[in-house]
């Protein structure tokens, strides 16, 4: 779960020649961008919880 995974991801769909392909591959990149999303959000929380 990283930004940079998502990255890589929508990097490959990019240079897909298949549409299938693209397709799954940015729904993967999507998937990461929400997972790095709620793991920052619950570093934040936990961190404001603390602080």
């Amino acid at each position: 779960m990283s930004l940079s995974s998502a990255k890589n991801y929508a990097l490959r769909a990019e240079r897909s020649q298949d549409a299938k392909d693209a397709a799954d591959l940015l729904a993967k990149a999507i998937l990461e961008l929400a997972a790095a999303i709620e793991a920052t959000d619950a570093k934040v929380k936990k961190m404001s919880k603390t602080g």
